[in-house]
């Protein structure tokens, strides 16, 4: 039986190898200075955005959406999260977190990661986060660049809807790593306060 994730797994293990023997590779990409000025606005603008407009999401820009996760960081490039995408009015009740605006949103992503590409017992209770955390902030910065709000709701769902959710969404039993809320707004949710930046390395 083929096993895309393993296949993928040895593939990354050899060229890992081959890299750490300084294999000659791709060629370093340099970026111009507003290139770099321009992504670091990107950084600092994102935020959490749970109000939206009546403005539909494109084809066009659902696809760089999806891009992203395609281009995100995954553990040994297994690539293993994928979306489906639920209507926001059916989820409302379903996450702890949605209730109250969720509803409003112009798509609901759910992340999920598949059981199948993580072998080993030792990395089952956090790899899957880990590399959906990857995939759902290479989605905030795509929705920033595109003018979308985004925001991230957690996988906590309400304990009396758990047999439903895995009925409607999750026959496959697979990781839940959460959802995202996606819509286009009107006014952008001012920035929050940050900590010191001398308090983020420790020593």
């Amino acid at each position: 039986m083929n096993d895309e994730f393993q296949d993928r797994y040895l593939d990354h293990q050899e060229r890992k190898s081959k890299s750490l023997e300084n294999f000659d590779g791709n060629n370093k990409t340099e970026y111009s200075l507003l290139e770099q000025t321009t992504l670091k606005e990107v950084i600092m603008n994102r935020r959490s955005q749970r109000v939206f407009n009546d403005i539909s999401i494109s084809d066009e820009e659902m696809e760089w959406i999806l891009r992203a996760i395609q281009y995100a960081p995954s553990s040994c490039n297994r690539q293993a999260i994928y979306v489906k995408e639920v209507k926001p009015t059916e989820i409302e009740q379903l996450l702890v977190g949605g209730k109250n605006w969720i509803n409003k949103a112009n798509k609901v992503l759910f992340l999920f990661a598949s059981k199948e590409a993580y072998k080993s017992p030792n990395e089952k209770g956090f790899m899957p986060y880990l590399d959906a955390g990857f995939a759902g902030q290479n989605i905030y910065l795509m929705c920033e660049v595109l003018g979308i709000g985004c925001c991230f709701v957690n996988p906590n769902i309400r304990e009396e809807n758990k047999e439903l959710f895995k009925n409607l969404y999750n026959q496959e039993e697979d990781y839940f790593c959460g959802a995202v809320a996606l819509g286009h707004y009107d006014k952008k949710v001012k920035k929050p306060p940050l900590r010191d930046i001398s308090k983020i390395l420790r020593k």
